[in-house]
């Protein structure tokens, strides 16, 4: 039966009058068993602690706080977002430039093509107004039940990231893509510490939007990959993405280590538009060969010439999947302009 809070009263001021349990229960006519029973839940929850437990502060700050601080993080993190939507690169000069675009490295992999790897950095080095770019995957960076393939290579975990350094300072690079093996790395990736103050460095995907001072934008979709697949045609994301999604001059990536090239016409856009993949550096690709896929020998990097005075939509963006002839062409270009 539940005891009122008058049950809890009336037992306490019995006791207190009477003093005994006994005489307390002769006088009121209540049991002493009830009584006591009374009692019992008057001191749990009325009568005074012997001991004073002070109020603590508390461990945390307001939820109230807490509130109006996510709203105003998430604020910043919505704008931040749409800032880079296209993120604008602001050229110092209008004369032609080149961007090297480098498909995925593996440069710790013992199958790396180190010839035509040191020839492109040669080329981004040698070479005026040239600049690298890279797609992601700069390294196998092996992670979990992957990690058992550190014992088929050469080169331990601490040698590769000695390697990726080293490679991000001989490029130079203006924008830089992190691809899957590079983001299994999480919150404590290392490329975010490589970074240069000048170069955009993005996670998966970057949109650019070089502006000339002479009023001149150029438009680069690239990614590690892009969302759609066809075995008959490697440039179908590409090409999906230029006609539905973006207007670019450039759309490239990477990822699955094969290559191709094309430039097709966006009618209502009355401009033209590159498709492009960068078959990367990694010369025998043990997956592509246990499911049958051809290994490519060309298209490791992609060479974007873009020449802001030139007004044909067709031809001021022009794409070589040698990167030494479209070196050759941009110093042609630059030359005009002289």
């Amino acid at each position: 039966m539940t005891i009122t809070n008058e049950q809890k009263q009336q037992a306490q001021d019995l006791l207190k009058k009477h003093g005994t349990l006994k005489e307390a229960s002769e006088v009121s006519g209540i049991p002493p068993a009830t009584l006591h029973r009374w009692h019992q839940r008057y001191k749990s929850d009325f009568a005074e602690s012997r001991y004073n437990i002070p109020e603590m502060p508390e461990d945390d700050i307001p939820v109230d706080e807490i509130v109006e601080h996510l709203h105003t993080r998430f604020k910043k993190r919505k704008t931040h977002r749409e800032a880079k939507k296209w993120i604008p690169i602001e050229m110092k000069s209008d004369e032609p430039i080149g961007l090297l675009w480098m498909g995925d490295p593996h440069i710790d992999d013992n199958y790396c093509d180190w010839d035509n790897l040191r020839e492109h950095l040669r080329i981004v080095n040698e070479y005026e107004g040239v600049y690298g770019c890279n797609l992601g995957d700069y390294q196998n960076n092996w992670v979990g039940r992957l990690g058992r393939i550190y014992g088929e290579q050469d080169t331990s975990h601490k040698t590769a990231w000695k390697l990726v350094e080293w490679l991000i300072n001989e490029m130079n690079p203006l924008i830089l893509i992190g691809g899957n093996h590079d983001m299994w790395s999480g919150a404590g990736d290392p490329l975010k510490w490589m970074q240069r103050p000048h170069s955009v460095l993005e996670d998966w995907e970057a949109r650019v939007e070089l502006k000339f001072p002479n009023g001149r934008d150029c438009r680069i979709h690239a990614a590690h990959d892009m969302p759609g697949h066809s075995q008959w045609n490697s440039l179908h994301a590409q090409n999906k993405m230029a006609r539905f999604k973006s207007n670019a001059s450039l759309y490239i990536s990477g990822h699955r280590h094969n290559w191709a090239l094309g430039q097709i016409e966006l009618v209502e856009q009355e401009t033209t538009a590159w498709l492009a993949r960068a078959r990367g550096y990694k010369f025998h690709d043990t997956y592509a060969f246990t499911k049958g896929f051809e290994q490519q020998r060309f298209g490791q990097a992609i060479m974007q010439v873009i020449d802001p005075h030139n007004t044909n939509p067709v031809s001021w963006v022009q794409c070589f999947a040698d990167p030494l002839e479209g070196a050759e062409y941009l110093q042609y270009r630059r030359q005009l302009r002289k």
